[in-house]
């Protein structure tokens, strides 16, 4: 396997709570995620490391002119009050691990977030799906400053 990671970052107009408690509530991601078309939650529960949720996802990626539909677990752990960890299995050998965490932001009332990623997938297949998750999460944080401060429909 073959590995790639990105970071991401926004600023956003609600304090670091809200905003991870924003992101971990995937059903708030529709329009505001490129390829969300739905996600709902199929198992509950909590560890050592904090509750978490599994969600039951479906995307509508491209590959080139072509959209086709995907289904896959999504594990989202809140590992504290700012931070959460996400761990998706998007296809057999095909992985994303991220960690999110907020902090407050320079002006009172944001936060700053910040994503890491980590994409693990065979090696034919990790440029192609580096690449959507990356300009997918990249998407994702530079619309939700708009989002959280009610600007935008999505």
């Amino acid at each position: 396997m073959a590995q790639r990671a990105f970071d991401v970052e926004a600023v956003v107009p609600v304090d670091p709570e809200a905003a991870i408690e924003f992101l971990t509530d995937l059903t708030r991601h529709r329009g505001l995620h490129p390829y969300l078309v739905d996600a709902v939650v199929t198992e509950k529960g909590e560890d050592g490391s904090g509750p978490w949720a599994t969600w039951r996802v479906r995307e509508r990626p491209r590959l080139g002119p072509f959209r086709y539909s995907i289904r896959f677990d999504a594990r989202l752990t809140r590992t504290s009050p700012t931070s959460f960890s996400s761990w998706v299995l998007a296809a057999p050998g095909c992985t994303i691990d991220a960690t999110t965490s907020a902090r407050n932001g320079e002006t009172p009332g944001t936060a700053h977030l910040v994503e890491h990623a980590v994409v693990t997938a065979p090696a034919p297949l990790l440029a192609y799906m580096a690449h959507h998750a990356e300009l997918a999460h990249a998407r994702t944080f530079d619309r939700l400053p708009d989002v959280l401060s009610g600007r935008s429909d999505r």
